[in-house]
């Protein structure tokens, strides 16, 4: 004895390009007999309503996907910005003219990725945004490098990944917002090597007037280690080079005394490493060689040190 229209989404936020459905219901009185149903977005005081199959710019895009009886529910194709407007079921029947309030309001929006990344920060934030109220309430889906970005549904990403990432309403997933390439700004830490050793060959017993080439190994430390620096009793080598390679030609007695000393460093970072290789006995012969001992391993960088002992085999 009455009529009534269920609109199920009062409010509709649409990607431009998509295809919106809206799903609708209606109920009218007994004993009236359906003439005609259709929809529109267009009401004019004292005029009846126009039917959007009639409008030029709806025509071959709206589809009835209704009945006479009970379903009213409406297909709008390939959405455009102009279709953003207020919708409302009409119903025709032999004896009476119903239109169903309050309507359905479609927002129609072009999706836009934004980035930013704070000064330091690890992460960059992505935000999805439209142009539609916000009283409606839009589930989100990410993308990254076109694969879907799990347990994501909110308009804001928080991502440490590079690529490229993109977004969509979970509604209308198929309808993606320009890709945006993500590049993380990582903030560079400086550390020190985690160990050092210096290796001696040949090995074995060392003969006045052989020769012993010293290295100094070092593991990945930031900065990197790009220059050596030999010492001796506390005093730079410096007509030996600055290799990592520390080669005694022709060793004798002389090459006995205070530890050597090899120091890297890079543009205002330094890497000090002291290192006590060995001691030569004053005696050389085949029966008499060089006793490798321990030795300390001393890392400074920037302003932190570190103290270590090594032990050479």
């Amino acid at each position: 004895t009455y009529f009534k229209v269920t609109y199920y989404d009062q409010q509709i936020c649409a990607s431009k390009g998509s295809s919106v459905i809206i799903p609708c219901s209606y109920h009218y009185p007994t004993g009236q007999r359906v003439k005609e149903t259709f929809w529109t977005n267009k009401r004019k005081r004292n005029k009846d309503p126009v039917d959007l199959k009639q409008d030029q710019h709806y025509h071959d895009r709206v589809t009835y996907l209704g009945d006479n009886s009970k379903n009213c529910t409406l297909r709008i194709e390939n959405v455009e910005k102009s279709d953003s407007a207020t919708y409302w079921f009409r119903l025709v029947t032999h004896g009476e003219k119903w239109i169903g309030e309050p309507g359905v309001t479609l927002s129609v929006t072009d999706l836009q990725v934004e980035k930013s990344q704070q000064s330091g920060a690890s992460r960059v934030t992505l935000t999805c945004k439209n142009t539609c109220s916000r009283n409606v309430r839009n589930i989100y889906v990410w993308y990254r490098n076109e694969q879907y970005v799990p347990n994501h549904s909110d308009n804001v990403l928080e991502t440490e990944e590079d690529g490229m990432y993109s977004c969509a309403l979970r509604r209308f997933w198929d309808v993606k917002a320009a890709s945006v390439r993500v590049s993380v700004e990582r903030k560079s830490v400086d550390y020190a090597p985690k160990s050092t050793s210096v290796s001696v060959s040949p090995s074995g017993d060392i003969v006045e007037g052989s020769s012993v080439t010293l290295t100094c190994n070092s593991s990945k430390a930031n900065p990197a280690v790009d220059t050596y620096t030999w010492f001796k009793n506390g005093a730079e080598i410096s007509q030996r080079g600055s290799m990592q390679d520390y080669d005694i030609t022709n060793i004798t007695s002389e090459d006995s005394g205070d530890p050597f000393i090899f120091k890297s460093k890079k543009g205002r970072k330094h890497t000090h490493c002291y290192i006590y290789i060995y001691s030569f006995s004053r005696r050389f012969s085949p029966k008499r060689h060089t006793s490798l001992r321990k030795y300390n391993v001393y890392i400074t960088l920037g302003k932190r040190d570190i103290a270590a002992d090594v032990i050479h085999k």
